[in-house]
């Protein structure tokens, strides 16, 4: 039995194709395969299955679809791959050979070629790098949809085969194969029409083929590009190509003949230009000049000529976090002309970026081959803050998790700046700034509203559109939606939808925004579940309390703990941008005046009631004594 990844998701036996044809048992059964000869938890088959939101009966579900793989895989015990799901202490495991999917030989043919190249033999590792990219046969897992523990698994599998062509066009180049290779480089410039690597071979390419003014104008026509595109000049080593065929360098010569084998290589690392790793700026961002403005002025200069601007966005879910980070980057990338990096943390997923892959895909991203990554964190630590020295790049690291997470992709450079987004406070990053970030107003939300739907419709109904705002609580992902929402209704009025999304009691509703496509409700249910048990459960019970409104000698009261005690619970809800709080400038935590937002009080309300927490009594002594001794620490 063979399986296949590299394309759509196959399973063969001999010549009869076996592929689970319902979607959630292909799902299950593509992250076994990824994961062969290793245990998969069965939290991790939940996760993946149904992220945030699985049903009561889940594990129940992944029992049955493990039934069903079991008798869809049966096979002679004779079989040349015999194929055996396994049940193992809290989760399934498939053991396979190696040979029997096509990953794996894939993974082989490149290091030999990699191997083959470092050591001066271009023929050979030409061979075998043709030969691993013809296993492809699509996008990876093309017909799966992936979720967030299959998601990072397809985009590093499509990275390696980016990797693998660029090592076989380097193979090809070592041979003088500069004329056959023109047409391919068009081909790959016009679907990735900013990737400078891609252009400098084309350049490289033409010129070796005697077409110099065809080389010049393909600079010409990619600096018009990303002027046009990103406000941005070529990057330094595209600009000393150019330089170089004008001059007619005769570094830029091919080899005379191919090289012959050596036994060491000297380092090379891919040249792809200043890395522009940016998400497209939103042309609906509207409000929060204030911060935009004060943040642009730190990011721009540090808070002293040693210290490296470091700037911390957090806010609740949905509130805008990571448009902001992108529009203050491209506010300010041209102050960083050496490139600019993004990194998505997946801080709030069941399974965080490590700092060993983070790092990886940063030094990826400068241009460092894969076969010269350093073995150890430390290393790439080393190899990463070594690069930025000196150099001007920006840094944006979203939706972090924690301070360990950061910390060891910080540049070395004092002349970088790093922007950080996440759902809670980050302690212990000496010289942070952290802003929280607030609702739009409910100015600011119409004029978002306006640019979907147009000045007529806001002119025509103009409390309707401000009702809408502030039903979700001036929220821009909700105003977003909604926004698009009305204008794929055209002739809808605005207080129809309004009133089609409101409760019986006119409050605001995670279930009615759910009827209508917007789920808040798994975002919620991952800010809580990084909560410790006890903090939960507390948090839940707070947010039953009649009063809407409390300070910290109520929530004492209402939850039986002294008042150290709940001031430390407020102090976490409040850093995990699940509380609000108000209060005098400086004021201790009883002096201020605490809430949940609606929507987050609806979610806690709910969880808590389905757990029964508004019966249970007063936290038990143990449970007193821990946050004790945490609120002395």
């Amino acid at each position: 039995m063979r399986f296949q990844v590299l394309g759509n998701f196959e399973v063969l036996a001999g010549d009869r194709v076996r592929t689970p044809s319902a979607p959630k048992l292909r799902k299950t059964l593509a992250l076994l395969i990824l994961r062969h000869n290793e245990v998969v938890s069965t939290k991790e088959l939940i996760d993946e299955l149904w992220g945030m939101r699985p049903p009561s009966k889940a594990v129940r579900a992944v029992h049955t679809y493990i039934y069903e793989l079991r008798r869809a895989l049966e096979e002679p015990p004779a079989s040349a791959n015999p194929c055996l799901l396994l049940t193992r202490p809290n989760g399934y495991l498939v053991q396979l050979p190696r040979g029997a999917v096509d990953l794996n030989s894939f993974r082989a043919l490149v290091k030999d070629g990699s191997e083959a190249l470092s050591a001066g033999n271009p023929a050979r590792a030409g061979r075998l790098l043709a030969r691993s990219l013809s296993l492809w046969r699509g996008s990876a897992l093309a017909n799966v949809d992936c979720g967030e523990l299959l998601e990072p698994h397809a985009a590093e599998l499509e990275e390696s085969r980016m990797r693998a062509l660029e090592l076989r066009i380097e193979a090809d180049f070592q041979l003088g194969r500069h004329q056959q290779l023109t047409a391919e480089l068009k081909a790959l410039a016009a679907a990735m029409p900013l990737h400078e690597g891609v252009y400098a071979k084309l350049i490289l390419a033409l010129y070796r083929s005697n077409r110099r003014g065809e080389a010049l104008k393909v600079f010409q026509d990619l600096r018009r590009h990303l002027i046009s595109e990103l406000g941005l000049e070529p990057g330094p080593e595209l600009q000393r190509l150019q330089q170089a065929v004008l001059a007619a360098d005769s570094t830029l010569d091919p080899p005379s003949a191919p090289q012959t084998p050596r036994t060491r290589a000297p380092s090379r690392w891919v040249v792809v230009g200043p890395p522009a790793q940016l998400p497209r700026d939103s042309v609906d961002f509207v409000g929060r000049e204030s911060v935009v403005g004060e943040l642009t002025r730190s990011l721009r200069r540090g808070t002293s000529d040693t210290a490296m601007p470091l700037v911390s966005l957090i806010g609740m879910p949905g509130v805008g976090k990571t448009a902001t980070a992108v529009h203050l980057a491209h506010t300010v990338r041209r102050d960083y002309p050496d490139g600019q990096l993004f990194l998505s943390l997946r801080g709030t997923r069941a399974v965080p970026l490590s700092a060993m892959d983070g790092t990886e895909q940063i030094l990826r991203g400068i241009g460092v081959p894969s076969e010269e990554l350093p073995g150890t964190l430390a290393g790439r630590i080393a190899m990463f803050r070594t690069w930025s020295s000196g150099r001007r790049v920006l840094l944006v690291l979203d939706d972090a998790d924690s301070v360990a997470q950061v910390d060891p992709l910080l540049p070395g450079g004092t002349d970088c700046a790093v922007l950080i987004t996440g759902r809670s406070r980050l302690y212990g990053l000496p010289g942070a700034r952290s802003v929280r970030l607030g609702p739009l107003a409910v100015r600011d939300g119409v004029e978002l509203l306006r640019r979907h739907v147009g000045v007529e419709r806001i002119a025509a109904e103009p409390d309707a559109a401000q009702g809408l705002v502030r039903f979700v609580e001036g929220l821009p992902l909700a105003v977003n939606f909604l926004g698009e929402r009305l204008a794929a209704l055209p002739t809808a009025k605005i207080s129809s939808v309004l009133e089609g999304i409101q409760s019986a009691k006119g409050v605001c509703g995670l279930s009615e925004l759910a009827a209508v496509g917007l789920d808040l409700y798994g975002r919620f249910e991952a800010s809580f579940s990084r909560l410790d048990e006890e903090t939960r459960t507390m948090a839940l019970r707070l947010a039953l309390m009649p009063r809407h409104r409390f300070n910290s000698p109520e929530a004492a009261r209402t939850l039986g703990v002294d008042g150290a005690v709940a001031e430390l619970l407020l102090m976490r809800l409040a850093d995990a941008s699940l509380l609000e709080a108000v209060g005098p400038d400086g004021a201790s935590p009883h002096q201020r005046t605490y809430w949940f937002p609606d929507l987050v009080r609806e979610y806690a309300t709910e969880r808590g009631s389905e757990r029964g927490l508004a019966e249970l009594p007063p936290v038990d002594p143990a449970r007193k004594e821990r946050f004790r001794e945490e609120s002395r620490s």
